[in-house]
């Protein structure tokens, strides 16, 4: 592999500790694997004293990979994660009987928790209060001085005590508490952490800027007086939830008298994609003075910016761009949460979009609740088949019996299996109770012809009955109609409902996002991290969305705007950025202005 000036002077650099700050696409992997060779034949360190760190397992994995494959060796660098680092640690001493819980343990526990002090489930937030107590661990946070947002104060304390107990008694701790438990073992006991301080010699890290204080001490405990190579981007850093902080590289120089070298050239991004991003990342404080260039040889590429004016219109735009991409050119979908639009899966199936998703995208909603709506609307847009009335027409109770409609369709002048509410009025001839519903249930299909999906599914509950129909059934339908009313937000005509729908049911295993050749893959920015593809498309670029409408102080708006950059620099050909700019309820993000572009509106 061909390397250039800077490259290769990293990879020779003097031995004592480093920060790298490399950019997206610099090829800090090639750097690190060679680095670690020039470690074994410059300098004599044997392959079994050298530690390797990142930051998930299939990372490791990779890179053990491609070390070993390039050098043909099958070598003894010991290539892990912190969290088996830490595993491994504390298997070696006293925890030998641990186990690690599983979530389904930690709701089963924190529910037993809850019942002994006499606190309704139904009305506690559990996956909030375990991620408030995630915070606490990771970010090193005094309880006392903790104002919880799951509940009150002294609940909280109370609960979150009485959590942490029971984990104890049970020998259970959650990934979490890893660093914090051998954080409590190096400082009790000198013996033992002289004993892993002389199993290495040399540490690399690979993405530092993901390191959390708690993780960083172990470090600095391990070879404060050795060597660490750290390879990070404090412009990458986005895991502030788990308690990184871009301010760890900026620290990492004064702690361990490091110097600083720079991988500044992006192999991976055309140029117009590479200077958009540095046009938006500079916008922040909290980092180096760096500036990244796009290598000479690379396209000028391609970066748009479009505006839109509500979300069926860009999501439509989206599929028609990515169905019309290059032969063999992959594509992503970046979104800021783990909310997938249904909207944008109804214009993909439409467009016949193979997509794939890590999560299984759609829900299946072949419901009663769901067919019964969906059966007012048909006949709403005037599918009047006799199938879609029988299902619908005592829901609520109108007194039309089956047999009086089985006699309506014999005597039907089309055999066609629709109805004309001409032939219902004759044949209820004489019977006043049953013309009045009828015309009733005329007049109300009328009314509901002229509203959009939103509008006609609150007249289904509210002025039809419907709601009644349920409750009397004892059937709960509070969650599936705020669903229904969320996908009615997106799908405005009811057509669009309708046949979105149907997709679903003959689209069974493509809406589920299991493709096994895809066109596109749909998932969040965070999980994009240390992937590209030929084509990107950021969607709903808007203020609330992203920046995320929690973030309030200015720490948090750079956390974002470090988020956005991470999904820009994705992309190695084709960057595409979509927003709405809607008056009534949104407006492009701060950060679209912030790429230097001029936008396009739809």
């Amino acid at each position: 592999m061909k390397f250039d000036e800077n490259q290769i002077k990293v990879i020779e650099a003097p031995l004592g500790s480093l920060l790298v700050t490399a950019g997206p696409g610099a090829g800090k992997t090639a750097v690190l694997t060679h680095r670690i060779r020039y470690l074994n034949e410059k300098f004599g360190i044997p392959y079994e004293k050298i530690l390797v760190i990142t930051f998930t397992k299939a990372a490791a994995v990779q890179m053990k990979s491609r070390f070993e494959g390039v050098f043909e060796n099958d070598s003894k660098v010991t290539f892990c994660t912190f969290h088996s680092l830490f595993y491994s640690i504390l298997k070696d001493c006293r925890f030998k009987d641990f186990s690690i819980i599983s979530t389904n343990e930690k709701m089963n526990i924190l529910k037993t928790v809850l019942m002994d002090n006499d606190i309704d489930l139904s009305f506690f937030d559990m996956p909030s209060f375990l991620e408030e107590v995630s915070k606490i661990k990771n970010l090193g946070i005094d309880l006392n001085n903790y104002e919880p947002s799951s509940c009150d104060k002294d609940k909280f304390s109370k609960i979150y005590r009485q959590y942490g107990e029971e984990l104890k008694d049970s020998n259970l701790i959650d990934y979490d508490d890893f660093a914090i438990e051998v954080n409590d073992l190096f400082s009790k006991d000198a013996a033992f952490l002289e004993k892993w301080k002389n199993r290495y010699d040399y540490c690399l890290i690979d993405e530092f800027q993901d390191i959390n204080f708690k993780q960083y001490e172990v470090i600095k405990m391990l070879f404060k007086n050795k060597s660490v190579f750290a390879v990070g981007d404090e412009d990458q850093s986005i895991y502030a939830f788990r308690g990184s902080s871009s301010n760890i590289c900026l620290i990492f120089r004064e702690d361990f008298e490091s110097d600083v070298m720079k991988l500044s050239t992006n192999y991976r991004s055309s140029k117009k994609i590479v200077n958009a991003s540095m046009e938006l990342i500079s916008n922040n404080t909290l980092r180096f003075d760096k500036r990244i260039v796009p290598c000479e040889s690379s396209s000028e590429g391609v970066f748009d910016l479009k505006i839109f004016n509500d979300a069926n219109d860009e999501y439509k735009y989206i599929a028609e761009e990515i169905k019309e991409k290059g032969k063999g050119k992959s594509a992503a979908i970046l979104l800021r949460t783990n909310s997938i639009p249904e909207s944008l899966l109804y214009y993909l199936m439409k467009e016949k979009v193979r997509f794939k998703s890590e999560k299984e995208v759609l829900q299946k909603k072949d419901n009663e609740i769901t067919d019964d709506i969906l059966t007012y609307m048909k006949l709403s847009c005037k599918d009047n088949t006799y199938k879609n009335l029988i299902k619908i027409a005592n829901k609520p109770n109108r007194y039309i019996s089956r047999n009086f409609l089985s006699k309506c369709m014999m005597s039907e002048l089309k055999n066609d299996g629709t109805f004309s509410y001409v032939n219902l009025y004759k044949n209820a001839k004489g019977k006043d109770y049953l013309l009045g519903n009828i015309f009733k249930l005329e007049r109300n299909i009328r009314q509901l012809s002229k509203l959009d999906s939103l509008e006609g599914l609150i007249f289904i509950f509210n002025v039809l009955g419907y709601d009644s129909y349920l409750a009397s059934k004892k059937i709960k339908y509070l969650t599936e109609y705020e669903e229904l009313k969320m996908l009615a937000l997106q799908l405005e005509k009811k057509e669009e409902l309708i046949e979105y729908f149907d997709f679903l049911k003959d689209n069974e295993k493509e809406a589920g996002g299991c493709f096994d050749e895809h066109d596109v893959e749909i998932c969040t920015i965070h999980a994009s991290k240390g992937r590209e593809w030929d084509e990107v498309y950021i969607i709903d670029v808007n203020e609330g969305v992203i920046p995320h409408k929690k973030a309030v102080t200015k720490a948090e708006t750079e956390e974002e705007r470090r988020l956005f950059y991470v999904a820009m620099t994705r992309a190695k050909e084709k960057l595409c950025i979509t927003c709405i700019n809607n008056a009534s309820f949104a407006k492009p993000s701060v950060f679209a202005e912030e790429t230097g572009f001029r936008p396009c509106s739809y």
